[in-house]
C-alpha cells in the first residue's frame, strides 16, 4: 500500500462552529461552512491545515460514535485518515495480513474510505481514504437546520455484504466489516 499524505485530521468537539472560530483564530485560516455529513451522522467543518485538513465534527444523533467519544474521552482525536493509491488493493492487503477492515463507502462525492480495526493500530481510528482524480471538493453543501433536523431521525444505513467474486476469478481475501466499535472507540 502507498500512502500518499494525511488526508485530514478529524477532531470530535461539542461545538463546531466554536472550535472553527478558535482555530481560524490560532492557524490564522478561514474554516469552511458547516456540512452535514450524513453516512457518518455528524455535522463537519473543515479548517486548512498546510496540505491536509483539520476536520471538526459534532455529532448529530445521541446514539453515535462520535456522541460516545465525547462522553468517554471528552473532545480530542478522533481520527487519522490516510490518502492511499488504490484503496481495494490496500484492504485486500490488509485482509491478507489478518488485519479486519470496514467496507469502503462513499461518504464524500469522489472519496471513498474505510476504516482499519483499532486493535491493528494500538487504539487508533485510522482510515484510509482514496480521493478520485479532479475530485475531493468539500462533503456536501452546507447543512441548514431543517436538513439537520431530518438527519437525526434518519436510521444508519446497513453495511453491505462483500461480492463474491465472478466464477473463475480468483477469490481475494473477504475484506470484513467492522462494528462500530471497532473502528471509532475503544474502552
Amino acid at each position: 500500500m502507498r500512502i500518499k499524505r494525511v488526508h485530514r485530521i478529524t477532531l470530535a468537539v461539542n461545538d463546531v462552529e466554536a472550535a472553527a472560530r478558535t482555530f481560524e483564530e490560532l492557524l490564522d485560516e478561514r474554516a469552511g461552512q458547516t456540512r452535514l455529513v450524513g453516512e457518518f451522522q455528524v455535522r463537519a467543518v473543515d479548517v486548512p491545515l498546510g496540505d491536509s485538513v483539520l476536520q471538526l465534527v459534532s455529532p448529530l444523533l445521541s446514539n453515535n460514535p462520535v456522541r460516545n467519544f465525547l462522553q468517554r474521552k471528552g473532545e480530542g482525536v478522533y481520527n487519522i485518515a490516510v490518502e492511499v493509491d488504490d484503496l481495494d488493493g490496500a484492504l485486500v492487503e490488509l485482509a491478507q495480513l489478518g488485519v479486519r477492515v470496514s467496507e469502503p463507502v462513499e461518504a464524500e462525492p469522489g472519496v471513498r474510505s474505510a476504516f482499519v480495526t483499532m486493535s491493528a493500530t494500538h487504539g487508533l481510528s485510522l482510515q484510509l481514504v482514496e480521493v478520485e482524480r479532479g475530485r475531493g471538493e468539500p462533503l456536501v453543501e452546507p447543512v441548514t437546520r431543517e436538513e439537520e433536523s431530518r438527519a437525526e431521525h434518519l436510521a444508519p444505513q446497513d453495511e453491505a455484504p462483500v461480492d463474491a467474486p465472478e466464477s473463475g476469478e480468483e477469490e481475494a481475501p473477504k475484506v470484513l466489516d467492522l462494528s462500530v466499535d471497532e473502528w471509532s472507540d475503544t474502552d
